[in-house]
């Protein structure tokens, strides 16, 4: 997904007033409600829910040949409120994470959006980092099974 027309006239301007916002959901199913912050100084109300203004850094995918596309992001670990929810995950519970940009002047209008797993995740007392990526994906068999001498015995005797 590209930038709209209007948001990157606005992004080439010397002086954009607005500014893009960058929203992120983390959402699991034993979650109590989704998290969703905004990398802002304050929240804000678009897409139908309130996003709190948490400060957090994301380096986006690349697009490169034979590579899964992968992001980091990274925000501080400030009360204990997504800790908590973090440690009551199940063993081996997937999270899903969106990544979500919007123009300031038009926070109704999604300009890019990635959604994917998040893996590594790792908390400490500053802050929260992760991974998104399809990689567990990536890495799982193409075929379900296999015809070897333990799943099929016959096909292979003598």
């Amino acid at each position: 997904m590209t930038l709209s027309t209007s948001t990157a006239r606005r992004l080439q301007k010397v002086s954009d007033g607005g500014g893009v916002l960058v929203l992120l959901m983390i959402n699991h199913a034993s979650f109590s409600a989704p998290v969703r912050l905004v990398n802002d100084t304050r929240n804000i109300t678009t897409l139908g829910y309130e996003w709190l203004a948490l400060p957090f850094s994301i380096t986006l995918p690349n697009d490169k040949a034979k590579e899964v596309p992968r992001a980091r992001l990274q925000m501080d670990n400030v009360g204990r409120e997504m800790t908590a929810e973090l440690e009551a995950l199940p063993p081996g519970a997937s999270l899903k994470a969106t990544i979500t940009m919007v123009h300031r002047s038009t926070p109704g209008v999604i300009d890019y959006q990635f959604a994917a797993p998040l893996s590594g995740v790792r908390v400490d007392s500053f802050t929260v980092s992760a991974t998104m990526g399809r990689d567990d994906i990536m890495r799982l068999s193409a075929v379900l099974l296999r015809f070897d001498p333990v799943t099929a015995p016959a096909l292979f005797t003598e």
